[in-house]
């Protein structure tokens, strides 16, 4: 009985050793299981919404960089010395050190090397557009232009690009499994802008070669309002917001929404009134130099005078002192009800938070000194280049209306397009044929008047410069804004162009030539090409 009771508890102690061994067993396979699906998790770049041009190239997400992932080996590391600069081989050999798998940016995806896996990411900002785009703070939200008006859109589509380093249980890097690189394609949803890269280009790059500090460009489709090209300078760099806080050029600022002294590039609108109210273009005025009102003198640019002119020669030499007797003539009142049929003293909507400003259009005007100053730009008047822009719009589209706008639609997770636009009905602002009287005044602005440093050779140009006072003074000299605004081909306009530059002189010396090169470059690349 007790030779079976022992013989019992031994197959009993076999039993449960079995099934210790058992369970050892399961613990060793769930252990190994373990250790191919876990990983060490280095996180590349986070993405939003992609911000499209209006023919679908990306604005935001569009460019490429490179980071090397490195696994904690000798080849690694000595394959990664020949890449870096000392400060980040240095970071590498610390994670090294530690047994941390490394990440650094490298030059290409080019680079090679063992146990190292070179991920292509896409990088949320280039140089272009910065201050329509705008840019997002430390936690991913938009704080100003699109990235801000649609943020909630942007951010719904936000993922974060990963690379995974196969590890044990314990962290210790597996050296012979593969690198993986999980999102690094950039989000099909988003927004679509009005805005063309190709022509935001030129823009920039005309802007940028006149050396210019402080300036905007606003490029216009005459037929829809579609802002082709926004640009305001100084510029700044997105990833890097805090450099220029205190910069006493304010590069945040948008210049392009800005009002701004006018000048003579109203006197279009001056001109418009006129014509709109029965004064024919063969109005006459001589002009000697300078003309007194009620005690206050005007001189006009030429000291010794035009001598006698007719409304195109006017308009082609900037003459203040016929403008000055044309609106007179015309009245103060009538001047200002076409500016504001025009768009002047209304707020440009783009978005819920994105404006421009509506500067301003007086309500009244009192006096004939105050008339004289509204006759050519002056006064209380001030205007943003987008308005402006739209100004030139009208005249180019046969007198109808054009609003200007920047969002034409958005796009799916699918990469699927709805086009809602920004295009608006249009109405008559004035006659077509007072619009055509003054295209014409304004093409001989170009071709031999004030505007000739705007001509080109490869395509018809049209416009109005503009030397604009603002009462302020830098020493014993006062500082004057320079415009140049127009539209080409000057046969069948397609674009209006804006140039502004603060502290810039004269317009048509400093102004002008930026036109030139944008309706130059666009034409080149579009093959618009004509010589009216």
């Amino acid at each position: 009985m007790k030779k079976r009771a022992i013989t019992a508890l031994v197959m009993l102690n076999v039993f449960f050793a079995l099934i210790v061994l058992r369970l050892a067993d399961l613990s060793v396979r769930t252990q190994t299981a373990a250790n191919f699906s876990s990983g060490i998790r280095l996180d590349i770049t986070e993405l939003r919404g992609t911000i499209y041009d209006c023919n679908m190239n990306p604005l935001t997400n569009g460019e490429t960089a490179y980071r090397a992932i490195a696994k904690p080996t000798l080849k690694a590391l000595a394959a990664l010395e020949s890449e870096l600069d000392a400060v980040a081989f240095s970071s590498v050999k610390q994670a090294f050190s530690s047994g941390d798998p490394a990440m650094v940016s490298v030059s290409n995806r080019n680079f090679q090397g063992a146990d190292i896996e070179v991920v292509e990411y896409p990088v949320r900002y280039d140089s272009l557009a910065c201050h329509i785009i705008g840019y997002t703070d430390y936690d991913g939200r938009g704080v100003s232009g699109i990235e801000k008006a649609f943020d909630t859109l942007l951010s719904g589509a936000k993922k974060t690009v990963y690379a995974r380093v196969a590890a044990d249980a314990h962290g210790k890097v597996l050296v012979g499994e593969k690198i993986e690189v999980f999102n690094n394609n950039f989000p099909m949803s988003g927004v679509i802008l009005a805005v063309d890269r190709n022509v935001q280009r030129i823009a920039e790059t005309a802007l940028d070669n006149s050396v210019c500090r402080c300036a905007a460009v606003v490029v216009m489709d005459v037929g829809t309002g579609a802002v082709r090209a926004c640009v305001s300078r100084p510029d700044y760099d997105r990833n890097n917001i805090a450099s220029v806080l205190n910069d006493a050029d304010s590069p945040l600022i948008n210049r392009a929404f800005q009002p701004y002294s006018v000048g003579s590039v109203f006197k279009p609108v001056v001109a418009a009134a006129a014509l709109e109210n029965g004064i024919g273009e063969d109005y006459t005025h001589n002009c000697t130099g300078s003309v007194t009102l009620n005690g206050v003198t005007f001189n006009c640019h030429k000291k010794d005078g035009h001598g006698e002119l007719d409304m195109e020669s006017a308009v082609a030499v900037s003459c203040n002192t016929y403008f000055i007797s044309l609106a007179i003539e015309v009245g103060a009142d009538e001047i200002i009800e076409t500016a504001k049929r025009f768009g002047f003293g209304e707020q440009t909507v783009f978005a819920e938070s994105m404006k421009s400003r509506s500067g301003n259009l007086p309500e009244k005007v009192d006096s004939m000194a105050a008339t004289a100053n509204l006759s050519f730009g002056q006064g209380e008047l001030t205007a943003t280049p987008v308005q402006i822009c739209t100004m030139m719009s009208v005249i180019a589209n046969g007198g109808l209306s054009v609003k200007p706008y920047l969002v034409e639609g958005q796009v799916d997770e699918n990469g699927n397009a709805v086009r809602k636009g920004g295009y608006s009905e249009q109405k008559q602002i004035i006659s077509p044929s007072t619009a055509e009287i003054l295209k014409r005044m304004l093409v001989a602005v170009v071709k031999e008047g004030s505007g000739v440093r705007a001509a080109s050779e490869f395509v018809g140009c049209a416009g109005k410069t503009a030397t604009a006072q603002t009462g302020r003074m830098s020493g014993e000299a006062e500082i004057y804004n320079a415009w140049f605004a127009g539209f080409f081909p000057s046969d069948n306009p397609r674009y209006a162009v804006v140039v502004l530059r603060e502290n810039g002189g004269e317009g048509a010396v400093s102004c002008a030539p930026v036109f030139r090169e944008i309706a130059e470059g666009i034409t080149l690349s579009e093959g618009l090409i004509s010589t009216q």
